[in-house]
């Protein structure tokens, strides 16, 4: 009879360890919230039709920043920019992220495009996010960004606010990654950026009317195409990304919303709110010495003045 109980304990057990994640040396996925700053942004003029008018911090490096593990796979990021209680802080009240990126530093990392600029000397840029704050995520596939140990974090951040007040915020990052046996299981992803402005501020000036201004990087990243998201500013459209060796296909058309919650000012404009992103394993494969366009495509209303501080942006990340 014990040993029939026996059995059945054992039985009970197996079931249990099925369906319990791992832990220790095989510990899966796990979430780290780091708030960056504080930044006190200068108070602006009152009106967010005028980017003049705006207090500003511009493009503020912080070197050696936090990270949120290390010999790991970061598999999403979410980006935000919050108050001191955790609120969210957002233009419709006067604060706006302009825009922030995240550099990895060391272990042998050298950023794909730009390295031996002063751009590149911030290291391999990985991660950027202008106001619309848009979600970079692999966690579906069985790929990502991988941290050694011997790497650091370089930040830059741009915010702008026009309220009549200053504005003390926070940029938030909310990060999800691998370890154990799921981090050595996943492929690494190379990130490629990609500029109108290539190695320089990344902003460039648009007419009025519908215009499509491009960057062509001729590849010497080859291999699969995961994962891609855009960035444009306000009159933007959208950001796409075209292979000009392949006839001009399209590997990914990231489309710009507006109106969201908290991009609405009170004179009643909707800002960028969203950029959409491109997933696929892959979205395409690219080869050496292809040459690939990236497109940022405008329509400033008729009678508006051209806009001297656009952008059009896209990270690709590429499994080599």
């Amino acid at each position: 009879m014990r040993s029939v109980t026996r059995i059945m304990l054992l039985a009970c057990v197996a079931a249990i360890a099925a369906i319990v994640p791992a832990t220790g040396a095989n510990a899966a996925i796990s979430t780290s919230t780091i708030d960056y700053g504080s930044f006190t942004i200068p108070a602006g003029g009152g009106d967010p039709h005028d980017h003049m008018s705006m207090g500003h911090i511009s493009n503020q490096i912080d070197w050696d920043v936090a990270k949120p593990c290390s010999g790991c796979t970061i598999i999403k990021i979410e980006p935000s920019l919050v108050y001191s209680d955790g609120s969210t802080a957002n233009i419709a009240d006067g604060p706006m992220l302009h825009h922030t990126l995240l550099a990895a530093k060391g272990g042998g990392k050298s950023d794909a495009t730009c390295a031996g600029t002063s751009v590149g000397f911030l290291g391999e840029r990985f991660f950027a996010a202008g106001n619309e704050r848009t979600v970079m995520d692999v966690s579906s596939v069985d790929y990502g960004y991988k941290i050694g140990s011997n790497e650091d974090f370089n930040m830059v951040t741009e915010l702008a606010n026009w309220e009549t007040t200053s504005k003390t915020v926070y940029v938030r990052m909310k990060y999800t990654y691998a370890t154990g046996s799921h981090h050595n299981n996943r492929d690494a992803l190379t990130p490629v950026w990609l500029d109108l402005d290539q190695c320089g501020d990344s902003e460039v000036s648009v007419p009025s009317g519908l215009s499509d201004s491009h960057y062509d990087w001729t590849v010497d990243v080859p291999g699969d195409i995961i994962h891609t998201a855009g960035h444009i500013h306000d009159h933007g459209v959208n950001v796409e990304l075209t292979n000009e060796s392949d006839n001009g296909s399209l590997i990914c058309d990231s489309v710009a919303g507006y109106g969201g919650t908290g991009y609405v000012t009170p004179d009643g404009r909707s800002h960028v709110s969203s950029m959409s992103t491109c997933l696929g394993d892959p979205l395409a494969t690219i080869s050496n010495n292809q040459t690939l366009r990236l497109h940022a495509i405008y329509d400033v209303p008729s009678g508006h003045h051209a806009i001297d501080n656009a952008m059009g942006i896209m990270i690709a990340y590429i499994a080599e």
